[in-house]
């Protein structure tokens, strides 16, 4: 009996394995085809052609943040008259609104909406962010987070990545470190965040994104409504970017780019304790379920993956010896595909310091996709009250 279900276990290990590697193999050619575009279209665009834009960010206590963001978007380089800042304060209960306020008085293209009240069935983060689209003024919406710092380069390239066909523009946003933390975490943190921006950045390159951050996020303001904004999705806590993404694919209302330019890429704050880091992971894994289609299954299938290489590793303790180099060998190539995948990631975004920390990373990555994948599930997470 013991052998056959070792058997069994050992053929799906293998089948979901090749079905991983497959996955992998077809991201290194989104990766290939989106370079390809990106030293098509690299040539910025006159001022007088330029479109007028909107800068939207919901915030809420952050007034230990929100001075610094404000500094980075009062300083970009797009023509003054062709944009506009709007800021939605979701009931904050420190000094944010008073910042906000002064800022809008200071410069006649800051904004200032203040929220201060629930609604039901809507999350708080998309209702501020539905009220300031809906009544924007521009053609293409600007999104990132009030702990960001964008450089002043950062609305003009993000624009210069829009051209026929694109629906949205996706970017990059590397982490932020603003308290110690060792070299080693630290490492791993901002590795384990690139390979998002990795999947997001091949996935468009194969016409098809899968998922977005909205800490560096773009997209045409007729898209949002064509689609009824977060309409689908307005009761989630989390998603405003990456299940907007998934929503705009599945109903083929346009297709997104990836902006490659360092010019473009928007540093994030990074968790500042392991409870945040907690939360945060548990957030964005309680995502999954709601992708529907072709994306649901493939997120089962690297569950069950990583779990089968937790089992076969754990196995032999157990008396069951049999799966051990089986499992091995599928996680040495599993790994291998992933540091393929990344290691041209890297070469596109110049991130190739972060590639020495890939080994503490990938030996971690099983548990790590087993624990956070579950917890999303079935566990509680805290987001800003």
């Amino acid at each position: 009996m013991n052998g056959m279900v070792e058997s069994v276990f050992a053929y799906v290990l293998v089948v979901l394995g090749a079905f991983y590697i497959a996955a992998i193999a077809a991201l290194r050619v989104g990766l290939r085809a989106l370079a390809a575009r990106s030293q098509q279209n690299n040539s910025l665009q006159a001022p007088q052609q330029l479109p007028f834009i909107s800068i939207v960010i919901s915030a809420r206590d952050e007034e230990h943040t929100i001075h610094r963001l404000i500094a980075c978007l009062v300083q970009q380089d797009y023509p003054r008259e062709k944009f506009e800042v709007i800021f939605v304060d979701d009931r904050s209960q420190d000094g944010t609104w008073g910042i906000l306020e002064a800022a809008s008085r200071e410069h006649p293209f800051v904004k200032a909406v203040r929220i201060n009240d629930v609604l039901p069935g809507f999350a708080p983060k998309k209702r501020a962010l539905d009220m300031a689209i809906r009544n924007a003024r521009g053609e293409v919406i600007l999104l990132t987070d009030a702990d960001c710092t964008p450089p002043a380069t950062w609305a003009r390239t993000m624009v210069g990545s829009y051209h026929d066909g694109v629906a949205g523009v996706v970017g990059y946003s590397p982490y932020r470190f603003d308290t110690p933390v060792p070299q080693l975490v630290q490492g791993m943190l901002a590795l384990d965040y690139f390979s998002l921006f990795a999947l997001a950045a091949a996935s468009s390159g194969l016409g098809k994104a899968l998922t977005a951050s909205g800490t560096n996020f773009s997209y045409r303001r007729q898209t949002y409504l064509d689609i009824g904004g977060f309409e689908s999705v307005k009761g989630m806590i989390s998603g405003d970017d990456d299940l907007f993404v998934n929503e705009v694919t599945r109903r083929k209302a346009g297709k997104f780019s990836f902006a490659l330019d360092p010019q473009s890429y928007v540093p994030a704050a990074a968790p500042k304790s392991w409870r945040q880091f907690w939360n945060q992971r548990i957030r964005y894994a309680s995502k999954g379920r709601h992708y529907g289609g072709a994306m649901t299954i493939g997120l089962i299938a690297v569950y069950l993956l990583n779990l089968c290489i937790i089992a076969g590793l754990v196995a032999p303790p157990f008396g069951v010896s049999g799966l051990l180099w089986t499992t091995l060998a599928v996680w040495g190539a599993k790994s291998m595909m992933e540091l393929s995948l990344l290691r041209h990631a890297a070469e596109l975004f110049h991130e190739q310091r972060l590639l020495k920390f890939f080994l503490p990373t990938v030996v971690l990555h099983p548990l790590y996709v087993t624990v956070f994948g579950f917890l999303g599930l079935f566990a509680k997470f805290t987001w800003k009250g």
